[in-house]
């Protein structure tokens, strides 16, 4: 577990996920909930979980207190929950928009869900969290922790470092110019613009100073000016 801000850390996975043949680097976010309803200590809120071991449950446990919430940011990131709930079953496990009604999650047991008519999670007074919405083919939710300012966005904006393959050269998430897969791109047209337009004004709204990405290279100063360029779009 590496120190990203305070009560913040970042886990990278020890190998990349295959998606349509390219690699993936994975990266994990733990969050250490400091005043949250109803505990009388720090637990800890786990962002896209990476494969489980027994030393990283012993560390995120020991560094960020007893896993509270495990929460999917997308219907694709998705693949390590059960281990991460199976090993805390306790945990509150959240679900994406999409992700229940997918073949691939039905072994996951969900306790609670990401959407526009549900409850306010009880962390939200400590991490916000903005749906993205307009696409016909996934929406996604991004998060902000606030005592740090630092923004938690997972394949809205990529910024692979060089070198890199062609294709992800094509696909428009390479180095500082790095932004939204072209390919998602096209899924907000001709109808969702205006629902991304609230998205991403919420989102700039938050005015982070630090982000932190699933695929790429994360951003420790004026992350807001790097998050409006890459979502000028």
């Amino acid at each position: 577990m590496n120190e990203f801000a305070t009560n913040v850390w970042v886990v990278e996975g020890s190998e990349p996920v295959q998606w349509y043949g390219h690699p993936y680097t994975i990266r994990m976010v733990v969050i250490r909930l400091i005043n949250h309803p109803n505990e009388d200590k720090p637990c800890a809120w786990i962002w896209s979980p990476i494969p489980i071991t027994d030393a990283l449950a012993q560390e995120v446990e020991t560094k960020a207190g007893p896993v509270k919430y495990i929460c999917s940011p997308n219907k694709i990131h998705h693949i390590f929950l059960k281990e991460w709930s199976d090993k805390f079953p306790d945990a509150i496990v959240y679900a994406s928009p999409g992700l229940e009604k997918r073949e691939v999650a039905k072994g996951v047991k969900f306790d609670a869900r990401f959407g526009k008519d549900e409850p306010e999670p009880p962390f939200a007074n400590e991490i916000e969290s903005v749906i993205v919405c307009g696409s016909y083919v996934m929406e996604e939710v991004e998060f902000f922790h606030k005592a740090s300012k630092t923004a938690i966005i997972c394949d809205l904006i990529q910024r692979f470092p060089e070198p890199t393959g062609i294709m992800l050269k094509l696909g428009g998430v390479v180095g500082e110019n790095g932004s939204t897969p072209r390919d998602w791109r096209i899924t907000f047209w001709p109808f969702g613009k205006g629902e991304l337009r609230k998205s991403r004004d919420a989102i700039l709204g938050w005015k982070a100073e630090k982000l932190i990405i699933a695929h790429g290279t994360c951003v420790e100063s004026n992350a807001s000016d790097v998050i409006e360029k890459a979502l000028y779009w």
